[in-house]
């Protein structure tokens, strides 16, 4: 059995070695009819703000779950940012995109119910990349793979996600935020804070701490 092919693509899965495409959620101009809602929400119209929390749902859902690793909890921090966006929707003048403002706002909430439960990433037993691990164990399988590259591809899943919770928090939030596959690096930036530079250097870094570790 041949194991570093398998490494290569566990790593790669589960921790977001994929570039994130920066064209998918570059900070721009919202798109006209987000516009629109915007506009409509801030004038005080609820059914509009309800169809932003629709639209941005999944995102807001996922960055709280990049933060938090339980399901549970990231309910609760999304649920808090939509009820201060919608009390500081006035106060949005479009110098970012709505969705990048949104997301900032869920990152902060998420990081106040992690510093006040003193919650950790490895809490990830319900953690939304989980969700997928058979799936992920398809794609690093071969068709005729036998049990024993499965049994090392599962137990090197589980290393990866200990070896994570093990990074900085700097380090380990800047590439579970990659990793989702729903920012750009910039947003990313905004989110944490930090110059596009930085996000990219935390990014790398992890990536090749990762690999240092898991691969020894």
């Amino acid at each position: 059995m041949s194991t570093p092919p398998v490494t290569t693509a566990a790593l790669s899965y589960m921790a977001g070695f994929a570039e994130p495409d920066d064209t998918a959620s570059a900070v721009g101009r919202d798109e006209p009819e987000v516009r629109r809602l915007v506009e409509a929400a801030r004038a005080g119209s609820r059914e509009a703000f309800g169809d932003l929390v629709a639209l941005h749902q999944r995102v807001v859902f996922r960055t709280a779950l990049a933060a938090l690793g339980s399901r549970e909890d990231a309910e609760d921090a999304a649920q808090d940012a939509f009820v201060m966006a919608w009390r500081k929707l006035t106060g949005f003048r479009g110098d970012a995109m709505f969705r990048t403002w949104l997301l900032t706002i869920v990152w902060r909430k998420a990081l106040d119910k992690r510093r006040a439960r003193g919650v950790w990433w490895s809490r990830t037993q319900s953690a939304g990349w989980q969700e997928d691990d058979a799936a992920s164990l398809e794609r690093i399988a071969t068709d005729d793979a036998s049990p024993e590259a499965l049994a090392v591809a599962s137990n090197l899943a589980g290393r990866v996600r200990d070896e994570i919770a093990q990074l900085s928090p700097k380090l380990r939030d800047a590439l579970v935020l990659a990793a989702t596959g729903e920012h750009s690096y910039e947003e990313i930036g905004r989110m944490l804070g930090i110059p596009l530079g930085t996000v990219k250097w935390r990014v790398s870094e992890a990536r090749r701490v990762l690999r240092t570790k898991v691969e020894r």
